[in-house]
């Protein structure tokens, strides 16, 4: 940039100064000062686009300078100071330092009516017009690229944005993920420890009496010794970043300990029993994310957990009678999200929006769950 400026200023420079010399027998007593006049004009433009109202006021102190030394016709003089306006006009970071640019010209070339008198009208408004002109359509330029480039910062910024918060997301996701696969590792451990020690019941009340029998039994010990190996071996590996609440699966049994420190109430309807700990689990998670929610956005609103046993399916439900609003200004959360992770295991559906008729906000899970099996008595 500097360099081309300075060769700009150079060839203008250069250009004056001859001119100068072959006006010199018309101009000779003024000549010195003209040739420095012109030289200010022209050598300014080295600054024009670093500190272009600088250069905008040396130009018309020069153009002064030489108007009222006497008339000297120097047409790089003139290119210069459309040069010079243009440059203000583009280049000014401030919009009052551009006028203020165009100002000093305009006051530099309204000293030629003053020092010679008897000029046109018709010829002072073309002398005026003609750098607003310029510095009109180099300023609009100059604002509609501004308005280009902030338009491109603030898409920069939104994609930015939105590729963080999906990244947020899938870590949360993941975390969740890993959380459910240790709580499945618990439920899982669990039933296959139950499933070995009744083989091995079974292995020794048949003893000798049942070799064929004897021998499947050790097969099925074998394979459920090697699953519940394999088993704590996964769970070494998921629970080398334990998260806070690793404390192992929870049922609906402790669904009342959790409303009652949120300050909900808990129904039940329907046919309560004990369902599949998974299945408890995953209802656990979803009312302690909707009573999180409901207290971090609805503070103080009565809160309701209904329990709904059906024949095939569970039904969650978290009611509060808040704003009916789902987030807060901040950083957003993936709650829901971790939600319909885990509840996409039983091929069940969450839903979350304002209660329908009422103010409030209502969390809905159903999963789906075997039907109660009846033992006749």
């Amino acid at each position: 940039m500097w360099v081309r400026d300075s060769l700009l200023a150079a060839v203008l420079s250069l250009a004056a100064q001859v001119e100068l010399v072959v006006l010199a027998e018309d101009i000779a007593p003024q000549l010195p000062l003209q040739v420095v006049a012109f030289a200010a004009m022209t050598g300014s433009l080295v600054l024009r686009r670093t500190r272009p109202l600088a250069a905008a006021c040396a130009v018309a102190a020069g153009l002064a300078l030489q108007t009222v030394l006497g008339d000297a016709p120097v047409l790089s003089g003139y290119v210069a100071v459309l040069i010079a306006t243009y440059s203000v006009a583009q280049y000014a970071r401030r919009r009052r330092d551009a006028v203020l640019g165009l100002v000093a010209i305009v006051a530099a070339v309204e000293v030629y009516p003053v020092v010679r008198p008897g000029v046109s009208v018709v010829d002072e408004i073309a002398n005026v017009a003609i750098p607003v002109v310029v510095w009109v359509f180099a300023r609009l330029a100059r604002e509609r690229l501004d308005r280009a480039l902030a338009a491109e910062r603030d898409a920069t910024a939104a994609r930015a944005r939105a590729r963080e918060e999906e990244l947020a997301r899938e870590a949360a996701l993941a975390a969740e993920r890993r959380r459910i696969a240790r709580e499945m590792h618990d439920v899982v451990g669990h039933g296959v420890t139950l499933m070995l020690l009744h083989a091995d019941a079974a292995q020794a009340r048949l003893g000798r009496r049942e070799p064929e029998a004897t021998a499947a039994l050790d097969v099925v010990l074998a394979a459920g010794r090697t699953a519940l190996e394999d088993l704590h071996r996964l769970l070494r590996v998921l629970r080398e970043t334990p998260g806070p609440d690793d404390g192992g699966p929870r049922g609906l049994a402790d669904v009342d300990v959790l409303a009652g420190a949120a300050g909900a109430v808990v129904t039940r309807e329907g046919e309560v029993r004990a369902l599949p700990a998974a299945v408890e689990a995953t209802a656990f998670r979803v009312v302690q994310e909707s009573l999180t929610n409901a207290v971090k956005h609805a503070p103080g609103a009565r809160t309701v957990v209904r329990l709904h046993y059906g024949e095939q399916d569970l039904t969650v439900e978290v009611d509060d009678d808040g704003p009916g609003t789902a987030a807060v200004p901040g950083a957003p959360g993936f709650g829901l999200a971790g939600m319909r992770e885990r509840v996409a295991l039983f091929d069940g559906r969450v839903s979350a929006g304002p209660r329908p008729g009422g103010a409030g906000w209502r969390t809905s899970a159903v999963l789906p769950v075997p039907a109660p099996q009846h033992v006749r008595t």
